[in-house]
């Protein structure tokens, strides 16, 4: 069988210093899996080096049973990084910022796929408008529209979910999910827990090494597990997607 993502013993050194030790995962099948832990836990530079951003060390990366830099050179990875403040105030029309993410499309026609990445979003009626003048959640559509213009199978976000509020994440997450019903395998970073327990197909606990990789059925939250995971006491606030205060 060929895995969306193997990672056999990473380790990663940043400026001498090791982020990452031995880091072993694996998604066996298509589904939307998270990754969890601290600041500074490695979960971006786990990110990076899947994208061939950061050479390990040692170890192995496989994407769809190839090893990822030979994907990458082959095929596309949708990718939305980190929130920038910057880029709020760029001034570019949203079908624009989409197009930018077509460069490496098969597809030829760049204005019909760059359309259908919108609609796919809701976004199609705001093709004309300036990216900058939009609300958070808007921007974010667009943005994840330049990270699926090229349909790829597989899509890492990092953290996509900063700023919004919480009817604007269940959309956000909700949208996802379409997207691997649509037979797309997604990787995200995030910090809400509430998220991992409701929409994820499975989690994995970073804190330079992995400490736990869980299929979210199974998935219990409890004092020691943060504890283990972020290196010292902290209490858990966990809101349940959909559920509303009397």
């Amino acid at each position: 069988m060929i895995y969306p993502l193997q990672i056999q013993d990473l380790t990663v050194s940043i400026d001498e210093k090791i982020i990452l030790k031995d880091v072993n995962l694996s998604i066996e099948q298509k589904g939307l899996y998270t990754v969890v832990g601290p600041n500074g836990g490695g979960k971006t530079t786990l990110v990076k080096s899947i994208l061939n951003l950061i050479k390990p060390l040692k170890g192995e990366i496989k994407i769809f049973g190839m090893p990822n830099d030979r994907y990458l050179e082959k095929e596309v990875i949708g990718y939305l990084p980190q929130r920038s403040p910057a880029r709020e105030n760029f001034p570019i029309k949203v079908k624009d910022v989409v197009r930018m993410g077509a460069l490496r499309c098969k597809e030829k026609n760049v204005e019909k796929i760059v359309a259908q990445a919108l609609e796919k979003v809701g976004m199609i009626d705001f093709s004309e408008k300036v990216f900058s003048q939009l609300s958070i959640g808007q921007q974010q559509k667009v943005l994840i529209a330049r990270a699926v213009v090229c349909k790829p199978k597989f899509l890492i976000l990092d953290e996509p979910t900063t700023g919004l509020d919480v009817d604007s994440q269940k959309a956000f997450y909700e949208m996802i999910k379409r997207f691997v019903d649509e037979n797309m395998t997604v990787l995200m970073v995030t910090h809400d827990i509430g998220f991992v327990i409701d929409f994820s197909d499975g989690v994995f606990c970073i804190n330079q090494t992995m400490l736990s990789h869980k299929i979210c059925d199974n998935f219990q939250i409890s004092r020691e597990f943060f504890d283990k995971l972020y290196g010292y006491g902290v209490r858990p606030i966990v809101h349940r997607h959909g559920e509303t205060d009397d």
